[in-house]
């Protein structure tokens, strides 16, 4: 997983959701924009999806390496004050700004 910051976005490399520092240290993820967050936790959210993204239907799978990929899900949506399941829903419904207007947009 690798994370990154672009300007004022924060963008991870296996998805496409983003998180967008609005002043410093407050953020907004496109998989939970209604709430600001933290950097730490702007981080974990984009874990999260970096994961639910990677595995993809596999997570719906049941053997042991799936339930320790859910543990890790589980502690990084924590720090969000979401459980497990609700961060991979938050993910995998969520959309994301793509073009420069609607980032524009987003980041208001």
């Amino acid at each position: 997983m690798a994370i990154h910051r672009d300007g004022k976005w924060l963008i991870a490399t296996r998805t496409e959701h983003v998180g967008c520092e609005l002043e410093q240290g407050v953020y907004r993820l496109s998989l939970l924009p209604e709430r600001l967050v933290t950097a730490p936790q702007a981080v974990a959210g984009l874990s999260v999806a970096e994961i639910v993204d990677q595995w993809g239907p596999l997570l719906w799978e049941d053997n042991p390496n799936v339930a320790m990929v859910w543990a890790l899900i589980r502690m990084h949506a924590r720090a969000l004050g979401l459980d497990a399941l609700d961060a991979v829903i938050r993910v995998q419904q969520s959309e994301w700004p793509v073009t420069a207007a609607e980032r524009a947009e987003w980041s208001r």
